[in-house]
């Protein structure tokens, strides 16, 4: 495999200004269906090489009417072929545990471990419907290793 379909360039899509419609679920595994939504914008630059890239969110009011910052930090390993993807935010002010994975035709998912409000959970982050002014990204909780997940937020791009 050449180094120009390792993977590494899985998330070029993602390069440059966004719109971002948000949708997430009021509250997280615990059989919540109040949805809120909210409006964001987000910018990626590539670093590393393209080893790595850099995202910013950004709104001036997020569902709870509050302001709402943060950044994604993406990671390639070229040996593994896997990308490591952390998050941060000014609600929490700390770097989140990475999920890990790659794409398949056209699909990404990447999984790891967390923790939601004391207990250990599975999260999982898709990306799917990709074009060049478009993308769709949704986190999945799961409290049971896998087993059943639960979609608690979802994201949709549309190039600014």
């Amino acid at each position: 495999m050449s180094i120009e379909n390792d993977g590494r360039h899985d998330f070029d899509f993602l390069r440059g200004r966004w719109h971002i419609r948000n949708r997430y679920l009021a509250k997280r595994l615990q059989d919540s269906t109040e949805w809120l939504e909210f409006e964001a914008t987000g910018e990626l630059h590539q670093t590393l090489g393209g080893l790595g890239n850099v995202d910013t969110f950004s709104t001036p009011a997020g569902a709870d009417g509050l302001p709402y910052e943060g950044m994604t930090v993406r990671v390639f390993e070229p040996e593994t072929r896997l990308w490591s993807i952390y998050w941060a935010s000014d609600r929490t002010g700390r770097l989140e545990p990475p999920v890990r994975g790659r794409f398949e035709d056209g699909r990404g998912e990447f999984v790891g471990e967390d923790v939601l409000d004391g207990r250990p959970i599975v999260c999982r982050f898709v990306w799917s419907e990709i074009t060049g002014d478009s993308a769709h990204w949704q986190q999945a909780f799961s409290a049971d290793g896998g087993a059943t997940w639960e979609t608690n937020w979802h994201m949709f791009f549309t190039r600014r």
